[in-house]
């Protein structure tokens, strides 16, 4: 029984010692790969479509404010088409063309980190334009001409599934801890196969400066899941608490991590997807889970988009509330 523990205790030790006895310089060419566009957009009921347009870069491109602002695509033209025509979308910058409170607002609908919003000046697509905002059941196709290129996508809206009911439970992983715990949700799957769904949410209690805690919703890794072994099964699940990147909180980096606490409030957005958007966010967070792993296997995102990368979805929502209490 001890032979697994002995493995995982000995494996990083040599993979270190392998490492360590390279002594010959080995020179890898990686191959250049063309520039390729990506789309980061979603639409949901009562709102309008949102689209992000970015350029994929070199991994050894420096990672700074600069490098993420002019990786941001402008002056694309993006248009979104329900069946009654398309309706074109305009273009909205942040930075200095925004009022902190539309940061704020913007932070909140398109997931950005508002900082980053503050700080550099990051555009993206909408409109309010009420003809192509979500309805239930309804398809959308995207359409982008950006830099010669044209990308093209579908995607409908599915019927949102509720959660019979939803709590805080603490986790009691620690001794003497009692205020610290996870989200609890309980959920009816439809007696249909071919159900998926994705788990957000955001503490909307404050800050003792009055700043909410959590600015957008928020998706932990392993969040997105399917029917496939819990068809027209009544269940329990629960999910950690998420964080944002570079998230500099202190509930981020000590003990707290990964956990809600009593005295939070808590927005939850269960959605709904469809097949291929439950394969692009399913396949993303494998690809973010095994980064930096030495033994990890690549996982490339399963992308919806023709002609580019990323994902175009229409998210069928179901929101609810937890006091952790």
């Amino acid at each position: 029984m001890e032979f697994p523990f002995l493995m995982k205790r000995l494996l990083p030790l040599f993979a270190i010692a392998l490492l360590a006895g390279c002594e010959k310089e080995i020179t890898v060419d990686l191959p250049d790969t063309p520039e390729q566009l990506v789309v980061e957009g979603t639409i949901e009921p009562g709102l309008p479509p949102f689209v992000i347009l970015t350029r994929t870069q070199s991994y050894f491109e420096p990672l700074d404010l600069t490098s993420i602002a002019n990786s941001f695509v402008r002056n694309a033209i993006v248009t979104v088409d329900n069946g009654n025509g398309p309706v074109q979308l305009d273009q909205v910058c942040s930075g200095s063309d925004l009022s902190p409170e539309e940061i704020a607002l913007a932070a909140e609908l398109t997931g950005l980190d508002p900082t980053l919003l503050a700080a550099v000046q990051v555009c993206i697509y909408t409109t309010t334009n009420t003809a192509v905002f979500g309805e239930v059941g309804r398809t959308y196709s995207l359409r982008v001409e950006a830099e010669d290129k044209v990308l093209t996508s579908v995607t409908t809206i599915p019927n949102p599934v509720p959660l019979d009911s939803v709590w805080f439970k603490l986790a009691l992983q620690r001794p003497n801890d009692d205020s610290l715990g996870y989200a609890w949700g309980r959920l009816s799957d439809p007696d249909t196969m071919g159900n998926h769904y994705r788990w957000m949410a955001r503490r909307i209690s404050h800050r003792a400066n009055g700043s909410v805690e959590d600015p957008t919703f928020i998706s932990p890794l392993g969040n997105t899941f399917e029917d496939k072994f819990v068809n027209g099964l009544t269940f329990d699940f629960s999910f950690i608490r998420g964080r944002q990147f570079y998230s500099d909180q202190p509930e981020d980096n000590n003990e707290e991590t990964g956990f809600f606490k009593l005295g939070d409030t808590i927005a939850v957005k269960f959605v709904s997807l469809g097949y291929n958007e439950h394969e692009f966010y399913t396949s993303y967070d494998e690809n973010v889970g095994s980064s930096g792993d030495l033994f990890g296997t690549p996982v490339n995102a399963k992308s919806n988009i023709d002609g580019g990368l990323g994902i175009w979805a229409g998210w069928g929502v179901y929101p609810d509330t937890i006091i952790c209490q």
